[in-house]
């Protein structure tokens, strides 16, 4: 309409965070260690959210540091753990404790449960599971017959969270959001869990014009429509890669690693980087913004681990 005003989404991380309730569901993008929205996940921890219901499909750090923190109640993903540096150990703790519930998939499952939601259908075919246990233990895998070739499928259930967590490369103040064109192949997922969320919150390396996310219309995977809320988070994925923007933090993840051995330790680690640091800007003071700077150069910095 003539004169009609485009909404601008950019809030801060606080303010962002503050609409998810205790108990909702929450999927979280990203892959292993690479761009999660570790500014965003701090920010649950600094609200003390409760009960959340995490879906994902490669996770690491972004869950573990969540159920450690006593955040999370139900996980639904394919993997949690720390890539070349070993297991997910709060994870561990808190399964075998019977504090937190998982619901395990198979990757391609798992990416099926966010895509059937994002392509407009319920439920979409898939072979992994079959002959798995994931058929007996994961109540949204059904056994179905194809009614053209009479082949056997496992129907994938297509799931809706209340609220889906991002990490990009850069965002009008709409919510026009873009990834760079680099590993632009590794990134195919994330589209998928922002289209089949109800809200969806981003947090970007940069904010650009709005001119700018026309020129380079290749680079959008979630145009405004899908977007509820910008956040501004330069090194919002760190200690996690952010693809071709900076490497991963080796030191931080080491640090992070060897204090979640006991949860006294990891406490002491949320009281240090967390829950004493009062948002993503003083965070970034706190683990030294030289030292990111630095790390900007590089694209991996853990021996043995994917590239970004």
């Amino acid at each position: 309409m003539p004169g009609s005003r485009i909404p601008e989404r950019l809030v801060s991380a606080q303010e962002a965070i503050s609409v998810i309730p205790d108990g909702a569901s929450v999927a979280i993008g990203g892959h292993t260690l690479r761009r999660h929205p570790m500014a965003l996940v701090r920010e649950l921890i600094r609200q003390r959210k409760r009960g959340l219901h995490l879906l994902g499909w490669n996770n690491g750090i972004d869950f573990d540091m969540l159920i450690g923190a006593g955040v999370a109640a139900k996980i639904e993903t394919s993997y949690v753990g720390m890539g070349p540096l070993g297991l997910a150990r709060n994870l561990r703790r808190h399964v075998e404790s019977g504090a937190v519930e998982t619901v395990d998939h198979s990757e391609t499952t798992a990416i099926d449960m966010f895509r059937a939601t994002a392509l407009g259908v319920d439920f979409l075919p898939n072979r992994t599971p079959l002959g798995t246990d994931l058929m007996t233990y994961n109540d949204g895998l059904v056994e179905i017959t194809s009614p053209f070739t009479g082949q056997t499928y496992a129907a994938v259930r297509g799931v809706e969270p209340d609220f889906v967590l991002l990490h990009a490369h850069s965002a009008d103040v709409h919510g026009n959001v873009q990834l760079d064109e680099a590993n632009w192949g590794d990134n195919t997922v994330d589209p998928f869990i922002g289209r089949a969320g109800k809200h969806v919150i981003v947090s970007v390396e940069e904010i650009v014009s709005t001119e700018h996310i026309r020129a380079n219309p290749r680079r959008t995977f979630l145009p405004r429509e899908y977007v509820t809320r910008v956040v501004h988070a330069p090194f919002g994925a760190h200690p996690c890669c952010a693809d071709a923007r900076y490497g991963y933090d080796q030191d931080e993840l080491r640090r992070y690693y060897e204090a979640s051995k006991t949860q006294e330790t990891f406490e002491e680690y949320l009281a240090d980087r967390v829950t004493s640091v009062g948002d993503h800007w003083e965070y970034l003071d706190k683990v030294g913004v030289a030292n990111l700077l630095t790390s900007a150069t590089h694209t991996s910095n853990v021996k043995g681990a994917d590239t970004a």
